[in-house]
């Protein structure tokens, strides 16, 4: 049974879930070494990658960004596995499985996450969850640092309408993630095991009854994401159920029902604004994204520009290709080329750049006065 908290007790909890999981902001200030390369004007190695091990997805859900890309495609076998030795040889910190697909359809997917862990890098993976067996299971609770799952449905028949699937995925997702967190308690693993809830109209009446029963299950976090419209998406929600008081009304259920173990998070809509007060993407060469093609790209939105591809990584090593003028001439196009009032609205590279930006262009007077 769900137990509510006194009011000292949940400002409390809010105070230290607002500082345990960063999912609004960034964390380049812990990596000074990195900024202070940057700074210098040296070649900078990518803290995050991300590989997209297929193009195709199990579901169809009605948000998804990625539709528009047709999910056609997969890792060539092998690559992926050699690819995460690369990049610990290389200096990259964490690789996260996600991309424009359904990550575990891969056969090399629990094979890389495994062998990404082995040579030394912080693993992640991003899944809907249908597809984990018993044996991937162990591998992910010895091998990640996290993994979330994308859950926005709040019964068998309202997860099949947004999920575009069967409404017997719903149980058999939820005991998979029931199963994940037995074999941690088990085990003492500190995996942290997270789900996303993407906020829509089909699924507002849920949210909350569904965080109750994301609770039980034994996650760590449960994020409510917020939708934000793209060119590259056809799904245009009616969003005007957003009012201040239904938010308001979900961040008090949040509060109450944050815990020491567990985090209810409202993701901030305001971050949702496009308006840039930068003119550069500094935060490009930070972050690398491995499409399922092998093509590389260090932005997710503008993929579907060819120009942004640094070039392949399946016909040569990842350090011959960062190291390349397909890169230089890459982020050279990004930065002269695009409006950045017109990039995604959720950018991952978004609060770094401001971060950056003001590093080099908006310093106080007197900053040695610390």
């Amino acid at each position: 049974m769900v137990m509510l908290q006194s009011n000292k007790r949940i400002d409390e909890i809010s105070f230290m879930n607002s500082r345990r999981f960063i999912l609004d902001a960034h964390k380049l200030q812990y990596h000074p070494e990195a900024v202070a390369s940057f700074l210098g004007g040296k070649d900078v190695i990518p803290i995050y990658a991300e590989i997209s091990p297929v193009a195709f997805c199990n579901h169809r859900c009605i948000f998804c960004n990625f539709n528009y890309l047709g999910h056609n495609g997969k890792f060539v076998r092998g690559r992926m596995i050699s690819l995460v030795e690369e990049l610990a040889e290389a200096g990259v910190k964490s690789v996260v499985f996600a991309g424009s697909g359904e990550p575990t359809i891969h056969p090399d997917t629990i094979l890389a996450i495994e062998r990404a862990k082995m040579v030394g890098l912080d693993v992640a993976m991003s899944t809907n969850g249908l597809l984990l067996h018993d044996d991937a299971i162990e591998i992910m609770v010895k091998s990640l640092t996290w993994i979330r799952f994308s859950f926005s449905g709040g019964s068998p028949g309202n997860y099949a309408k947004i999920h575009n699937t069967k409404e017997s995925d719903y149980h058999l997702v939820l005991n998979n993630i029931k199963k994940l967190k037995t074999i941690k308690d088990k085990t003492h693993s500190k995996l942290t095991i997270g789900t996303q809830f993407m906020l829509l109209p089909e699924n507002k009446d849920y949210v909350i009854s569904q965080a109750v029963v994301m609770k039980e299950c034994g996650v760590d976090y449960f994020v409510v994401k917020h939708f934000y419209e793209s060119e590259t998406n056809e799904y245009r929600p009616d969003v005007s159920f957003l009012t201040p008081e239904f938010m308001a009304s979900v961040k008090a259920k949040a509060d109450e029902l944050s815990d020491t173990k567990f985090s209810f998070i409202v993701r901030d809509k305001a971050k949702l604004d496009r308006k840039r007060r930068y003119t550069q993407c500094y935060g490009l060469p930070f972050i690398v994204y491995f499409k399922e093609s092998g093509e590389v790209y260090t932005c997710f939105f503008h993929q579907h520009d060819k120009n942004t591809s640094l070039g392949s990584i399946i016909s040569q090593s990842f350090m011959d290709l960062w190291k390349s003028e397909g890169k230089k001439r890459s982020i050279n196009y990004i930065n002269e080329k695009f409006d950045k009032n017109r990039c995604q609205a959720n950018c991952r590279h978004h609060q770094i750049n401001n971060y950056l930006w003001d590093l080099k262009h908006n310093q106080p007077e007197h900053i040695n006065f610390i």
